[in-house]
């Protein structure tokens, strides 16, 4: 009785969201004249996408009851190595390579702190996360590197059929993490560790190796933003990603993922990134609006959603 009541909350949670977003919608378009067109639809997803894809590595770090607040730290560190790799031997598909790879680097490192040396999840993140961010900018001196190669641009800046080419990749990257996540033993384990660790280890599962995967993954996906990142400014900057581990936790607890781990749905967490997207764009078109007033609105999204939720989840518990 308690799963399906556990299950109705969620549908209801993911409707409830979805039909926010659909609200939104109209009263933004009320508003500014310029939102309800196809080309800032286009333009929602392509500024989101970063948010988007980073939301899926966090939300598998999340429901497995850890932390990842390295992860923009991570696209700027990972695209400098990239860059320099490039710079270096002018090959397109080592630069390539080496932002995936030292990413996945990095998130195996997280995981290492974190499931074998016991390293609170919050503390080993934060101290990566300056790891990361001084190291780029000790390696650039704080300056921008330029990227002029179209082949190396191409993620960032690339078209199919005039669709900018990340949309595609989103959609087969949520549809391909969702059915890891819901459908396979991987992802059952990854809701056991965060629900019980203890429980979890017991019955047999590796919690320590499936801990480094989760962050692994988050690495990796954040290595893949940074060549998204270079793609569409034409660049590397030192201060990329900045702010994004913010925004993600925004986007996933507006989500409604239960931030102490063992239960969400990456649809969930996708709703959560729609609806910021969408406030953010409007902000940004609304031009009487402080651009200030930006970190006010994530920080009440925030508390208003986690006392949404609470309710939710009192409902689904009686």
């Amino acid at each position: 009785m308690r799963s399906i009541k556990l299950a109705l909350s969620s549908r209801i949670k993911l409707f409830t969201l979805f039909g926010i977003a659909v609200v939104l919608i109209v009263v933004f378009s009320l508003a500014t004249p310029f939102f309800l067109s196809m080309k800032n639809f286009i333009n929602v997803i392509v500024h989101s996408s970063i948010l988007a894809m980073l939301a899926i590595g966090m939300t598998f770090v999340i429901i497995s009851g850890g932390l990842d607040l390295s992860v923009g730290s991570i696209i700027a560190f990972a695209g400098v190595l990239g860059v320099l790799a490039f710079a270096r031997t002018d090959s397109v598909a080592l630069g390539l390579a080496v932002c995936i790879l030292s990413g996945c680097a990095m998130g195996v490192l997280n995981g290492l702190l974190v499931g074998y040396m016991g390293i609170n999840a919050f503390i080993a993140t934060i101290a990566t996360l300056a790891i990361f961010r001084g190291a780029t900018l000790m390696i650039t001196g704080g300056r921008t590197i330029s990227v002029t190669s179209p082949a190396f641009n191409y993620l960032g800046q690339g078209q199919i059929l005039r669709v900018p080419v990340i949309i595609p990749l989103l959609v087969l990257m949520y549809v391909l993490f969702h059915f890891v996540l819901r459908r396979t033993v991987f992802g059952r384990s990854v809701y056991a560790i965060g629900g019980n660790a203890l429980a979890a280890l017991v019955s047999g599962i590796r919690v320590r190796f499936m801990t480094l995967v989760v962050y692994a993954l988050s690495g990796t996906l954040a290595g893949i933003c940074s060549v998204y990142v270079i793609g569409r400014l034409s660049s590397l900057q030192p201060w990329a990603g900045q702010g994004a581990e913010f925004e993600t936790i925004v986007a996933i607890v507006l989500g409604g993922i239960n931030i102490a781990g063992g239960e969400g749905d990456l649809l969930e967490s996708l709703a959560g990134v729609v609806i910021i997207a969408l406030i953010l764009n409007a902000l940004n078109l609304i031009q009487a609006i402080n651009p200030f007033f930006h970190y006010i609105v994530k920080g009440a999204i925030i508390i208003g959603a986690i006392a949404v939720y609470e309710r939710i989840k009192k409902y689904g518990a009686t």
